[in-house]
């Protein structure tokens, strides 16, 4: 069973391990970054008007994060990820991106938009069988969006 939670302090250790891992890093295209800059920036997200995270949980254990940002009165930009490598491949995505539309709609937004890269065939095709649509390519990051 997923479920999303707050993302508070206690998903920090895990983010960090995730987040650093070869793997995961390529597929989100993730930035290098220190724990202490991990607190920072962790510090900072319930000051941001514009970006909302939730801890992403099968039954209780910590298996990703997901979220929204740059949102607007229309949009906002759909990011998630499981990090814990043996829930990949069940079907936990679809779970996960379905939950974040059902937040959009509660915000009223009108479209979600994402980033992907071109070599995550695993996330390309779920985001086209959920409705996305490409709107462009710039280098190897996929932008793609869904009319809500």
């Amino acid at each position: 069973m997923i479920s999303i939670c707050p993302y508070d302090k206690s998903f920090l250790k895990h983010s960090f391990i995730w987040l650093n891992d070869f793997t995961t890093k390529s597929l989100t295209n993730s930035n290098t970054f220190t724990k202490e800059e991990q607190l920072k920036w962790f510090t900072s997200i319930n000051k941001k008007k514009d970006y909302l995270i939730w801890g992403i949980l099968h039954n209780t254990l910590p298996i990703g994060a997901c979220g929204l940002k740059n949102i607007t009165c229309a949009d906002a930009e759909y990011w998630g990820y499981i990090g814990e490598k043996s829930f990949l491949g069940k079907g936990h995505g679809w779970e996960i991106l379905h939950l974040m539309e059902e937040k959009a709609k509660t915000l009223s937004l009108d479209s979600l938009w994402l980033q992907v890269v071109d070599f995550n065939e695993r996330a390309i095709n779920l985001y086209y069988k959920n409705g996305f649509k490409q709107e462009k390519k710039e280098n190897n990051i996929i932008y793609m969006r869904k009319k809500l």
